[in-house]
């Protein structure tokens, strides 16, 4: 079916599971509310028996909108926010994972935030919280899972397993925050990778958003694993950490930590004086 409208299983019968390309908002309310399973592709999202196992990102700003999306000249506007020297056009162009062209394009549209400082760019005051307002988020698709440890062991045990799928993991949220400027104790675990994967092995259980310690993201903004692996921020092993500019976002609008905002505005203090620990 193309498009999922309605749908209904008779009392005493066994759920049905729904596979669309979409489905209309009441759908999704009665799936999640048990009537029936449920199964989507754009976005992509999997409920069962009204449990939610993979859904799209919801923090993002206009979501499921492909085309034009813009994160590449967001992220030349955040490098720049956080970086501590001026950035030639070859720089940024390298470390975003975009044309020099598309840079030259992106400075352009920046003209307000930005300025030229001998052969490189610089950001003006205040640009770091131009792009927080204008980010619309990594978007993708999310899973939630649960574990026991602390989130720094969790952290550890997922990597663990990503070293036997011979895959890299990014680490943002809580834990990236305390490698740049250490303040609160960790209260999640939050990661970004290129594919779906089942961490039940690892020792985690699917778990509703409200209750997971843990939250991996395959983003469609892919410039965040251009700019961590340009930047070469190691977290342990192969794995890096976001950008300082993600690791805010993620503080401000995905950790469920207390005092994140808190965190949030030490980590701006940081990198507004170029103090960061990594």
């Amino acid at each position: 079916m193309a498009r999922a409208t309605t749908a209904h299983a008779g009392r005493g019968e066994r759920p049905t599971l729904y596979a669309a390309q979409s489905a209309t908002p009441a759908v999704v309310v009665a799936a999640r509310a048990g009537e029936y399973d449920l199964v989507t592709f754009d976005p992509p999202q999997v409920i069962v028996a009204g449990h939610v196992f993979l859904e799209p990102d919801r923090n993002q700003k206009n979501e499921y909108v492909h085309r034009n999306s813009g994160w590449g000249a967001q992220a030349v506007l955040r490098t720049l926010a956080t970086a501590n020297e001026p950035l030639h056009q070859t720089e940024l162009a390298r470390t975003v994972g975009i044309s020099q062209q598309a840079v030259s394009q992106a400075l352009k549209r920046a003209k307000e935030h930005v300025t030229r400082e001998g052969h490189g760019w610089i950001a003006k005051e205040g640009t770091l919280q131009v792009w927080l307002a204008q980010y619309r988020g990594p978007g993708g698709t999310v899973t939630h899972w649960y574990g026991l440890d602390d989130p720094a062991e969790q952290a550890r045990s997922a990597l663990d397993l990503l070293d036997e799928l011979d895959l890299t993991g990014i680490i943002g949220g809580d834990l990236a925050a305390d490698r740049y400027s250490p303040w609160q104790l960790p209260g999640t675990v939050r990661m970004y990778l290129p594919e779906l994967i089942d961490f039940t092995p690892a020792g985690f259980s699917p778990a509703q958003p409200a209750g997971a310690t843990m939250t991996v993201v395959v983003p469609q903004d892919l410039t965040i694993a251009h700019v961590a692996a340009a930047q070469a921020r190691p977290y342990a092993g192969r794995h890096l950490i976001t950008d300082p500019a993600i690791t805010l976002w993620d503080l401000l609008h995905a950790s469920t930590t207390p005092t994140a905002q808190e965190a949030a505005q030490h980590l701006t203090t940081a990198i507004a004086t170029g103090s960061l620990d990594v």
